[in-house]
This record gives structure tokens, sequence and C-alpha cells, in this order.
């Protein structure tokens, strides 16, 4: 029996792409694949598939909170994380949320279909580097704009991606089911952690951040 795959993107040439690599694969089969998470999370509580492969920043939906959001939809599902984000300042964050490898897009074909093995076999796919930094106590690392990565917390970096692809409080609060009272509290917190001095200032931060 072929392990089932469950691709998550909203860039549909991946998706695309990801489906010619694995389809090809005596082992692994796609099930099914979105390119929002309001879908997705939807279609996989209902297939449970063994592997979901997924990135983080989506339009209608960032962050590693949609890790949980799919670890509770189907808990024996395992994650791998396909994103453009530096693995130094997200991978841990992922780990600590429910995925079990995260994997930078631009690697081979070959890395893909063996970090989908191995976790399939039971064994997290990070970076030898990033493991040995998280075994050790280390935290994560800083990339060339580490800063936010380093300094803000899971839900805290998620209002910024946010607010750095153009959303307001209203539609911040409406896609992470938060008030724009408590959304303004932690814009008010992440200027404080990131010294900014103008929500101008943590608005071109957040874009910066978004685009980099």
């Amino acid at each position: 029996m072929k392990n089932r795959i469950y691709i998550l993107d909203d860039h549909p040439v991946v998706v695309e792409g990801l489906t010619k690599i694995l389809d090809g694969q005596t082992d692994l089969e796609i099930v099914g694949s979105a390119t929002d998470a309001t879908k997705a999370v939807h279609q996989i509580q209902k297939m449970k598939p063994e592997v979901v492969i997924l990135d983080i920043s989506l339009k209608d939906r960032s962050g590693v909170d949609l890790i949980k959001r799919i670890k509770t939809a189907s808990s024996n599902s395992r994650i791998l994380v396909y994103s453009m984000h530096e693995e130094n300042v997200y991978a841990e964050r992922c780990l600590r949320a429910g995925a079990m490898g995260y994997l930078m897009k631009g690697e081979s074909a070959e890395r893909l279909i063996y970090g989908v093995r191995q976790i399939l076999a039971g064994t997290f796919y990070f970076s030898p580097n990033l493991l040995a930094n998280i075994v050790s106590g280390g935290g994560p690392r800083t990339g060339s704009r580490g800063e936010p990565g380093r300094m803000l917390s899971d839900r805290q970096l998620e209002v910024f991606e946010m607010v750095g692809r153009g959303f307001d409080s209203h539609e911040i609060g409406e896609k992470l089911g938060l008030s724009s009272k408590t959304v303004d509290a932690h814009k008010a917190n992440i200027r404080q952690k990131l010294g900014l001095a103008s929500a101008r200032e943590l608005l071109m931060e957040a874009v910066r951040w978004v685009e980099k």
C-alpha cells in the first residue's frame, strides 16, 4: 500500500511540481492538495493522510499555528514544512508546533523524497546543524534579518507577517480568531521588542521581513 501525501501551498506551480516528483515514486501517492489553509484543514481531517507537506506562509493563513491546526485535525499525519523561510529562524518553531521535518524550497527532488521517507519512518528531518543546536539548548539562530525571528513569540511573529502582507487589525483578528484589541496589543509588544518607534516603522519592517 502506498503512503498517502497531501500538499498545501498557495503557489499552484509548486503543488504541480511536488505532485510530479512524488507521484512517480512506487511507495508514495498524492491524495489531495489545496492552495488555502481552510480548505486543506477540512480535507486533511477527512482524508487522514500519512504525510502533509505544507508552506507556513499562505495568503489566507501563515505561521506555525497552522501546523497545530492540522495536528488537531489529523493527529497521526506527519508534517514536512517546505518553505522559503530560513531554517535557522523557523524550523525549531515548527518542530515545537508538531512538524517532523523542515526543507528549504530549492533543495533537490532527491532530498525531498528522502525527507518524506525519513518522517514516514518516524525520524525527524532537519539539518544536522539545526538539530545539534536544538539538542544543546542553543535556541533558534538568526539569519541576515533574524531579530524578529529571535525575539518574537510564535503568535507575535504570525501577526508580524500578516502586517507585512497588508492585513489590518480587523482582518488579522478574523483570521486568527482574535479581537482587534488583542491584535493591537500584539502590535504594540512587537514594536517594543523590535525597537520600532511608530506603526509606519512596524509596517515597513514587516514588509521587508515578508519580502526578504
